[in-house]
């Protein structure tokens, strides 16, 4: 049974509850840090533009529901202390301090804001990131998006790498990318990349290659995606992306190369 000490940092969706939940199912966890967070509500410019932005989050939870109830795990292994943090208050002292206290062997991340450089000094190649993007193409936020909204769903994936003070540019421990089916709608193919990306995490954990220094390099000319470029336009792209067939398609082009 693994033995270290393990400290999970992540946010309040549904995302992140899943997250929490295949690692208990997985490790005993010392303590776990719940960051509170939410997208900025964007200014939008017409009718149209605030329906698109509502119904997304309506329909991507939905999905995320439904996906990760079927991927649900219900034995745990424990049931670790949760300790909840304001926003904003990530990198305040006193949550180093009390994180300090579970003396970590590793640190665990999924969907909080950027560490600042306290917790490298504190856990030099110590914490470790999960990234619903390949890091080499996409770095930085809705990594699980951008993709789709760029036309290339097979770049669509997870990587597991070492926390530097370069977002997302970390070595990589473990990176995959999703399976496509030509049906997938964007929010399947959003969700997807949560749920590989949660089986890479525990993956690296047993795997002894998280205590070794021999890991991969990764490329650091990803292209960086920051919360402000995701707004009503980008989700109003993506949707005509669906509705036109063009994702359909690509996807169907993609899978033929594999053949």
């Amino acid at each position: 049974m693994y033995t270290q000490k393990l400290v999970v940092i992540t946010g309040d969706q549904l995302a992140h509850n899943y997250f929490i939940n295949q690692l208990r199912a997985n490790f005993n966890l010392s303590a776990i840090f719940i960051e509170k967070n939410r997208y900025p509500d964007p200014t939008c410019n017409s009718k149209k533009e605030r329906e698109a932005w509502d119904e997304f989050f309506v329909n991507l939870k939905k999905q995320e529901e439904y996906l990760f109830q079927f991927s649900k795990c219900n034995n745990v292994l424990n049931y670790p202390q949760n300790f909840y943090i304001e926003k904003g208050c990530l990198n305040e002292n006193k949550t180093i301090k009390l994180i300090n206290k579970f003396n970590p062997a590793i640190i665990l991340i999924f969907g909080t804001s950027l560490l600042c450089s306290k917790y490298l000094d504190l856990y030099p190649n110590q914490i470790l990131n999960l990234h619903v993007g390949l890091s080499q193409y996409y770095r930085g936020t809705s990594c699980n998006f951008w993709p789709i909204y760029n036309l290339e769903p097979q770049l669509l994936g997870a990587t597991i790498h070492y926390v530097t003070n370069r977002m997302d540019g970390g070595n990589i421990l473990f990176q995959d990318s999703i399976e496509l089916h030509k049906n997938d709608s964007q929010f399947i193919l959003m969700t997807k990349p949560i749920i590989l990306g949660t089986k890479l995490m525990v993956e690296a954990i047993k795997s002894t290659s998280v205590n070794s220094t021999q890991h991969k390099q990764t490329h650091t000319n990803g292209k960086l995606y920051q919360i402000k470029d995701f707004d009503p336009k980008a989700i109003i792209h993506v949707n005509h992306h669906i509705s036109s067939g063009k994702i359909k398609r690509k996807i169907e082009l993609e899978n033929l190369k594999l053949k």
